[in-house]
């Protein structure tokens, strides 16, 4: 079967119950918790996925990770991915997870892509254009890019609003590319 639709069979079933019995947010705040986890933490991610480290082993290491900080339903929820193998699809079921529950709340992702973390009311204005233009709640996330020379990228959805210094020069040496060109004809 395709993993990507084993991650959303999986999310969209955990979704219906997180709605069903009125935890919809909790869940949702857990598997922002745990995917955050498992892409910030690769050793995290290599022991979940390896085939050598028993069912046991992940099952004790999910509860004394994640047993006091998740709800019961997420936390029975790993334990089931773990008894049927599928622990290693759990940050593409948590990724999808948290679709569903933006779609569901009108919430629009905001990924805003700098050198340096943007201040609060920088991140106020863009939730409230955004919010504006949407007719929707924003969640923004801020990405920090090193190799950044300046500028911002922000990021809705499928749109992309590429502000950065790089792409900047990247036209004008296009532009005048394109210039010399003509002149020379």
């Amino acid at each position: 079967m395709n993993q990507s639709k084993i991650s959303v069979r999986y999310a969209k079933a955990v979704f219906m119950l997180a709605k069903e019995q009125n935890v919809l947010s909790q869940v949702y705040d857990d598997f922002k918790l745990i995917r955050e986890s498992i892409h910030n933490a690769p050793d995290f991610n290599l022991i979940i996925s390896s085939p050598v480290i028993s069912s046991a082993n992940k099952r004790t290491l999910f509860t004394n990770v994640y047993k006091k900080s998740v709800h019961e339903i997420t936390m029975r929820f790993i334990n089931l991915l773990v008894d049927k193998n599928r622990e290693i699809y759990l940050e593409d079921i948590a990724r999808y997870f948290e679709t569903l529950y933006r779609k569901e709340n009108n919430i629009k992702q905001v990924i805003v892509t700098t050198q340096t973390v943007i201040n609060k009311e920088i991140s106020l204005n863009i939730s409230k254009l955004v919010a504006a233009s949407f007719s929707s709640k924003v969640e923004i996330k801020n990405t920090i890019k090193d190799d950044m020379i300046g500028g911002i990228i922000i990021r809705i959805d499928n749109q992309q609003l590429d502000l950065s210094v790089k792409t900047q020069l990247q036209e004008i040496k296009k532009k005048l590319k394109s210039k010399s060109y003509e002149n020379f004809n």
